[in-house]
């Protein structure tokens, strides 16, 4: 690989670096205005981001292409659907022994 070459690569992944770490900032400021709300409180917010969210579907001219696409499960969902159903009873059977 040139130095020029080099230089492109590391020009990139320092772009990607930048974006990565915007995103998580944007995450972070998204997640902290739930910090330290009530669950309704936290509930309420949920609504408020659906009710939002419904807003956008709505104006979309393919709305019910949108909304009624399916999306499959990943292959291996009814495996870890079973473990974590198998953990949440075992959890649930120690807290009450």
């Amino acid at each position: 690989m040139s130095p020029e070459e080099r230089e492109k690569v590391r020009r990139y992944v320092a772009r990607l670096d930048r974006q990565r770490a915007t995103l998580a900032e944007e995450l972070a400021d998204e997640v902290a205005q739930v910090h330290g709300l009530t669950l309704a409180e936290r509930g309420e917010w949920i609504a408020s981001v659906c009710r939002s969210a419904w807003a956008i579907l709505r104006s979309r001219p393919d709305l019910t292409e949108v909304v009624g696409r399916r999306d499959l499960p990943a292959p291996d969902y009814d495996q870890i659907w079973r473990n974590l159903t198998a953990r949440h009873l075992a959890a649930r059977q120690q807290r009450r022994s």
